[in-house]
């Protein structure tokens, strides 16, 4: 009892801070931002630098390497006690461990001494990886951050950092929404390439990446963006499969993670191994993940639930200057789409393969101020088929296969490269769609340049597009013939920021112009979209859209707390909206007599180009209580303009805040979290209110070490309180509230 009312004296003190924040203009300033581990590392015999030293981090699972002076750069997720590892070919192991109480800790001068010894941890080369100073909105979710917000999808992984939200149809489609943006108008990469799926082109679509695979999350915004893809103008969301590839072990390394959640009744099961053989390391890994469909607390959301296999097996060769890697990679997801009233009344059933080969060559060099080279080749197969429930044939059907050949040069502050990318469409079944072929070709670069206290970054990239329809394949399209003709997109995006530090202060003001091409689907769509109760029409005069955005975040930190403020404002003269035509009840204009539902018919959604501004801002903070209770909280507004219609623009998430108390009581943690969403009532054509909500969630977890052997478990409960509560980004809040409390299990161990 006494324990009952301790925790909700909690929950009345946090809700109370909630207001103030909410109300206070100084608590939206605040933010958690990382902090640097820094140093040189030498050799003791002759006092010269040592390049190449991996510095890492076996908790956190982090790492870098020492740059040709000795210095490194680590960042670090949090102020927890750290023990870190310096490793080199030649020198014995070293080991330090720290406890960071500030931002910048500077470990000094780092000294290693020879060994003709072969290492019992872990061996890296001398690889030397350089990056351009990150913007300071930049987010990185990794090591027991990660683990403790691990969820099966990428959305729901990362959707309590600020302006991030999710979007739905059914637990197994969550698809991120990034200050507003969705679809492609953020790009979302594995190690810096598209990862080749279609979840960008419509709700239904599930993203091929289960993060129980995964152990890194960046988002970039700012010119680093660029070095990714033009249509940036929401950032870049990056994720990695390791934190640090340059990493190679002496001995057989495993890694796994299971664990089953109760609003689904799902298990999963996910195992990594490292094989090293000399200079040559192999890596193998298989997941497994089974649901049922996805429970509320009013009842059960049917035709939800998902079955995920995918394996990977990569090889790697580690020469003296240079790394090789090849990688295969199988997906294979079956899931369901819960019926609706507007067609497909039972629901729809979708099948989704994935292969993947992947090539990178790495290479250290010295050719005209440029230190590292990098050629990366990929090759995806994708399927993706949807069956009316029950059926036997797939009513639509889209294959793509994608080819990408990227290539880069990197020095101290400077970047280049260049990216080719061929690609082959195909529509089958009642999705009329012409079958095409996309031809890209880019060529990219960073340049950055310090003056003084102010660092300056100027990124820019042309791309050149052509879209090439088979006419051939229109015979059932709705499309005069003579709109479909090849398309020719050439595309330019550049940006600019300015970034000062200065005691405890960092500024970053950055500027952008991107260009979005359209893709095939938004061109030349025409057909039923059974997963999204949809007949989807295209534009095939679409051009291209263009947006001019505006950038301002400030932080400050100080031994106990760190706070940031973050405003952008962006602007478009053709924003590309797939919009539907009508909500009344007039045959052939609102709706065409299509689907399985009670009416038979569906909606037309026409895609149309609007001029539109999104604007918003987020502000993060962190607070040391003291060394073993922090706070921790952000707040997210996001607001969209439909300047053509001048209403408020469709599809933009409402506000909402977070607050968090952690208890740090090693090796157990815990942390509780209150998560406060605004009701929805800035409504875009055709859509409906929503109302607010208030979550209460636990997490705890438990670590123990031992001298091979790293264990840990993850206790959560979500939802606590069973709040019935919608999302006003699922296209599923008509029929069934979000999911209620969930109890979920993980266990990971790493020997």
């Amino acid at each position: 009892m006494m324990a009952m009312q301790i925790i909700l004296q909690q929950i009345t003190f946090l809700l109370s801070l909630i207001n103030i924040i909410k109300y206070c203009t100084i608590l939206s300033l605040l933010w958690a931002q990382d902090g640097y581990i820094t140093g040189i590392v030498i050799s003791y015999e002759d006092k010269t630098p040592i390049h190449g030293v991996n510095v890492f981090s076996e908790k956190i699972g982090v790492g870098t390497v020492s740059n040709v002076d000795g210095s490194f750069s680590l960042k670090i997720l949090s102020e927890d006690t750290l023990d870190l590892t310096f490793s080199m070919v030649g020198f014995k192991n070293l080991h330090k461990i720290i406890a960071p109480n500030k931002l910048m800790y500077d470990l000094g001068t780092i000294t290693m001494f020879k060994d003709t010894l072969v290492m019992d941890k872990i061996i890296v080369d001398a690889h030397h990886e350089l990056h351009p100073k990150g913007f300071t909105s930049n987010i990185v979710v990794a090591g027991d951050k990660f683990h403790t917000k691990l969820k099966s999808s990428l959305a729901l992984t990362i959707e309590e950092e600020a302006g991030l939200s999710t979007r739905s149809l059914g637990q197994a489609t969550t698809q991120p929404v990034l200050r507003g943006y969705s679809g492609d108008r953020f790009l979302l990469t594995e190690d810096g390439i598209s990862i080749g799926d279609l979840s960008n082109t419509s709700i239904d679509h599930i993203t091929s990446l289960d993060m129980a695979s995964f152990n890194t999350v960046r988002i970039i915004r700012g010119p680093e963006a660029l070095l990714f893809g033009s249509n940036t103008i929401g950032g870049v969301i990056n994720v990695s499969r390791q934190a640090n590839i340059k990493t190679r072990f002496d001995h057989v390394h495993v890694m796994a993670v299971s664990g089953f959640e109760s609003s689904n009744s799902s298990i999963f099961g996910n195992i990594t191994s490292y094989i090293p053989i000399r200079n040559q390391q192999f890596r193998f890994s298989s997941l497994y993940r089974k649901t049922g469909d996805q429970s509320t607390p009013i009842g059960t959301l049917d035709n939800t639930a998902l079955s995920n296999y995918e394996v990977t097996g990569s090889y790697s060769f580690f020469g003296k200057d240079n790394r090789s890697t090849i990688t295969l990679e199988q997906i294979n997801m079956t899931y369901g789409v819960p019926g609706s009233y507007e067609g497909h009344i039972d629901g729809v059933d979708i099948n989704m393969k994935k292969n993947s080969q992947k090539f990178n060559y790495h290479k250290d060099i010295s050719l005209l101020g440029f230190q590292i080279f990098d050629i990366d080749q990929r090759y995806i197969s994708y399927k993706h088929t949807e069956f009316e429930k029950g059926a036997q044939k797939p009513s639509v059907i889209m294959n793509q296969d994608i080819l990408t050949i990227q290539s880069g040069f990197r020095g101290s502050n400077i970047t280049i490269g260049s990216l080719f990318k061929y690609r082959i469409f195909q529509a089958g079944g009642f999705y009329w769609t012409p079958d095409a072929e996309e031809l890209s070709m880019a060529i990219y670069g960073l340049y950055e340049k310090n003056l003084r206290s102010i660092t300056l970054q100027v990124s820019s990239r042309f791309e050149y597009l052509k879209v090439i329809p088979n006419k051939s394949s229109t015979y059932l399209s709705n499309f005069d013939t003579n709109e479909i003709v090849d398309r020719n997109f050439p595309i330019f995006s550049t940006a600019a920021s300015l970034l000062k530090n200065w005691n405890g202060w960092n500024l970053s003001f950055g500027l952008m112009s991107t260009e979005r091409s359209p893709s095939i689907e938004n061109l030349y769509s025409d057909g039923p979209h059974l997963g999204t109760y949809a007949y989807e029409i295209g534009d095939p005069k679409l051009g291209l859209e263009k947006t001019i955005g505006v950038e301002t975040s400030l932080e400050h930190n100080t031994s106990k707390g760190k706070v940031r403020f973050t405003s952008f404002y962006n602007k478009s003269p053709n924003y590309h909206l797939s919009s539907k035509m009508g909500d009344g009840y007039e045959p052939g204009a609102d709706w065409i007599e299509w689907g399985s539902g009670s009416s038979g018919w569906l909606y037309k959604y026409q895609m149309v180009g609007l001029r539109s501004t999104i604007y918003g801002f987020e502000s993060n903070f962190s607070y040391k209580i003291n060394k073993s209770i922090y706070l921790h909280g952000n707040i997210s507004v996001s607001r969209g303009e439909n300047l053509s219609k001048n209403n408020p623009l469709s599809y933009m998430p409402p506000d909402k805040a977070l607050l968090s108390t952690e208890f740090d009581l090693k090796p157990f943690s815990a942390e509780l979290k209150l998560k406060k969403v605004s009701l929805q009532s800035r409504l875009g054509e055709f859509e409906t209110k929503t109302d607010g909500f208030f979550l209460v969630d636990l997490h705890t977890s438990y670590t123990t070490y031992s001298s091979k052997i790293t264990h840990k478990i993850i206790l959560s409960i979500d939802n606590i309180f069973n709040e019935v509560y919608y999302n006003h980004l699922s296209r599923t809040k008509l029929i069934m509230p979000e999911i209620g409390r969930n109890i979920s299990i993980h266990y990971r161990i790493i020997l």
